[in-house]
Formats: C-alpha cells, sequence, structure tokens
C-alpha cells in the first residue's frame, strides 16, 4: 500500500513553498498578480498535522491588489523572521522604487512587518525575485532574481557582502553549503559555486551537453547535507524536453591547498549521472538530513530520489493538475509538500518514515549505504573537469 497524501485547494497559484526550521509549519507563497481580479497575492502560514495531512492556517499575509503575486519565501533558520519576494505596483518599479523583498516577523498569529528591501535594479515589473535563501547559520541570505542579478547579504544588516554577479539570464536556483562559505547558483546556460568571503569563482559549468545530441539547460543545484556532504546535485533538463537528468559531483580540498590560490583549492569530480525522467524537471530539493532528494516534473509527477543511486524510489503520478512549481521537505523529512500553478498543495507521507512493506527494499538499501560509504568515497567513477 502506498503512503497516504491528501490535497488542498489554496485559493491562489502557488509559486513558493518553506517549513519552518522546527515545527511541522509551512509557508506558501503565491497570488494572481496584479492583474488577475478576485485572486489573492499572499503568504500563508500552516499549520500540518502529520497523523492526518490536515492544514490549518495560522497566519496569513494579503498583499495589496497592485502587488504582484509573492513568487519566493524563506524562513530564517533561528529567528521567526519570513521574507516574501513581492513586487512593488507596477508605476514603483518603474521609477525605480521597487521594494521587492519584504520582511516579517512572525508575532502570535500574524505577520508583522519589519523592512522591505531592493533586491534588483530592472524597472520592467516582469522581472522578479525568483530566488531567496538563508544560510545555515543564518548569517548571509542569498537573493537571485529574473533579469540575472544574484546578491548576497549579511543578515540582519542587510548590506552586501560581495559584489552582486549577472548571471546573464534568469537566476533559477541557489543554495549555500553546510559552512556558508560557498554558494551554487544556477541559470539555464552556466553554473556558478561562489566564494561567499571573497566572490571568487571556485568552479563553474556552462552550457551542459549530456550527449553531443542533447544540448541540455541547468534548472537546479543543491549541495548535500548531513550524510550527503561533500556532493553537489544538479539538474539538467534537455532541450527538447524529451530528458531530465541529475549529476552529482564530488568536491574536497585539495593536499597543500594553503598553497594554492582560493579558486585552485577545490578538486571538483563528476561522480555519478542518471537520467531521471522523459519530461523535464520543474522543482527540486533535499531533506534536512541530506538522505533524500524530490523532484516536480512536467508531467505533473513528484518523485523521491536516494543520493546515492540517484534512482528514484517512490512517485507519485498526477499530483496536481499543472506542473510543480515549488517542493519542500518537512524538517524531520516524513512529510514532502508541492505546490502547482493549479492552486493545490499536496501534502505527502515520505515512505521510509510509513512503515510500510511498500518500502522495505529502500530500507535494506539504507543498510547497505552504512556498509559501503568507505568503498564509495574511495572508488568513485566520473572524471575531474
Amino acid at each position: 500500500m502506498s503512503p497516504p497524501k491528501k490535497q488542498h485547494v489554496v485559493g491562489m497559484p502557488v509559486f513558493a513553498i518553506a517549513f519552518t526550521p522546527n515545527k511541522c509549519r509551512v509557508v506558501i507563497g503565491g497570488g494572481g498578480g496584479a492583474t488577475k481580479a478576485g485572486v489573492k497575492n499572499a503568504m500563508v502560514l500552516y499549520n500540518i498535522n502529520p497523523e492526518t495531512l490536515d492544514m490549518d492556517p495560522v497566519a496569513e499575509k494579503t498583499f495589496g491588489k497592485e502587488d504582484d503575486g509573492c513568487m519566493s519565501v524563506t524562513v530564517h533558520p533561528k529567528e521567526k523572521i519570513f521574507l516574501a519576494g513581492v513586487n512593488s505596483p507596477q508605476h514603483e518599479v518603474e521609477e525605480g522604487r521597487n521594494q521587492n523583498c519584504r520582511v516579517y516577523h512572525l508575532k502570535s498569529s500574524a505577520f508583522l512587518p519589519l523592512g522591505t528591501y531592493k533586491t534588483m535594479d530592472s524597472t520592467n515589473s516582469f522581472y522578479h525575485q525568483k530566488v531567496a535563501r538563508f544560510s545555515a547559520s543564518g548569517k548571509l541570505l542569498v537573493t537571485g532574481t529574473t533579469d540575472g542579478k544574484l546578491s548576497i547579504w549579511r543578515w540582519p544588516e542587510m548590506v552586501a557582502a560581495i559584489q552582486p554577479l549577472d548571471h546573464g539570464g534568469e537566476v533559477s536556483d541557489a543554495d549555500f553549503d553546510p559552512t556558508g562559505s560557498m554558494l551554487v547558483s544556477v541559470s539555464s546556460k552556466s553554473l556558478y559555486v561562489t566564494s561567499t568571503v571573497t566572490g571568487a569563482t571556485l568552479f563553474s559549468l556552462s552550457s551542459p551537453i549530456i550527449s553531443k545530441k542533447n544540448p541540455c539547460d541547468f534548472r537546479a543545484a543543491r549541495f548535500g547535507v548531513g550524510i550527503s556532504a561533500g556532493y553537489l546535485f544538479i539538474v539538467v533538463n534537455a532541450r527538447d524536453r524529451k530528458k531530465s537528468y541529475i549529476c552529482k559531483y564530488r568536491y574536497e580540498e585539495r593536499k597543500s591547498s594553503k598553497e594554492l590560490k582560493e579558486e585552485e583549492r577545490w578538486q571538483w569530480k563528476l561522480h555519478r549521472q542518471r537520467m531521471v525522467m522523459n519530461k523535464p524537471i520543474t522543482s527540486f530539493t533535499i531533506s534536512n538530513e541530506g538522505a533524500l532528494l524530490a523532484y516536480g516534473s512536467a508531467d505533473l509527477s513528484v518523485g523521491i530520489i536516494n543520493f546515492v543511486t540517484l534512482q528514484t524510489i517512490y512517485r507519485i503520478p498526477q499530483a496536481h493538475g499543472f506542473p510543480v512549481t515549488a517542493l519542500a521537505f518537512s524538517p524531520d523529512s516524513q512529510l514532502i509538500v508541492s505546490g502547482s500553478a493549479d492552486g493545490t498543495v499536496l501534502v505527502s507521507a515520505v515512505p521510509h518514515k510509513s512503515g510500510s512493506m511498500f518500502f522495505l527494499p529502500f530500507i535494506l538499501l539504507c543498510l547497505l549505504i552504512i556498509v559501503l560509504m568507505g568503498y564509495l568515497l574511495v572508488a568513485e567513477d566520473g572524471w575531474e573537469l
């Protein structure tokens, strides 16, 4: 029997999802934008009951009718601080007064405004802040926009940690490594790993090609954490929209690295790559303990992947009516929550916590992983770039 799941209608297109660090609470961001009469633009916090999978609203911030939809959300890892990426009204954007990064403090059942910031320069209201994420320490914040601007900020001062980077195209994802000293960011044609201290480029890839006949685009990237620390996971979609892949890189500091320039200190090796779907991947995330990856696909499904083999170990077909726009694991990795522009949110139990015999092969695989980890760290396949 497959694990339980429950779909909820939230009354707005969903573009962003994030869990709070400790409780089983999820914040949903979305909306219809300034031109969609009757469709709210909001950031809503819900309690999730892990037994019934019910969602109960805790707090809601509804934005103005002339504001854009909430296109990104993130939660501070140590404080009750929530950030929402919401463009100001069109005339303010055109005048260069787009206070698009909005900060709130949660008190009881209310989002209290703390401040607004400008994280993009464009005066075209078509562009927006698509990415926002805190480092594990909460001392750094990254924002990425669809006009290609990537910024790393010191928090809570909200001053630039390094010079902004120009990706030359929409920033589709960004993520800090567990130490906060590196940041990976991707646009469709480029991937950069950047030092958050000096701004130096530590690793880069461009215009990915899995095979000569199949040019691809980057879609997402996440650093491994916990059990998968030391790996970088990269999502690549074929431009013909017929295949999607996940590539896993191993990175480590070279011996005698003190004698090398910062950009030469790290060694990056392709460890494994695997075709995941026959359709593009539209959203991607990693669990807090690092053992599981999850994706949303253009075929409307949600899948969970083992980080070692990159094999899909559980898949939910027809999870939504439209492709998945956002997804996140709960802090204890027992739940996966996905959202879509069709206005639905799906709360699903993660199989390896359910005790179902359906997932017994994965449990056995986890035991095997422990035995093989030492071997895998030495006998890696792939090649050095």
